[in-house]
């Protein structure tokens, strides 16, 4: 696995601000498979934003 550096997102709109401002970023959130692609370098994000507790959970 690459290195790569990972933040929180507090909202939409700032894991929107963080993915779109940074390179090689990804979203990162429950019950994604990316880090099981990120060990085999399927996946090789340079920036994780995990959005699982900015309430997108609902409909």
């Amino acid at each position: 696995m690459r290195a790569f550096s990972y933040e929180r997102a507090k909202s939409p709109a700032e894991s929107a601000r963080a993915v779109a401002g940074t390179e090689g970023a990804k979203f990162l959130a429950g019950g994604t498979n990316l880090l099981d692609l990120m060990k085999l370098e399927v996946e090789t994000p340079a920036h994780l934003v995990d959005v699982q507790d900015i309430g997108l959970d609902r409909i």
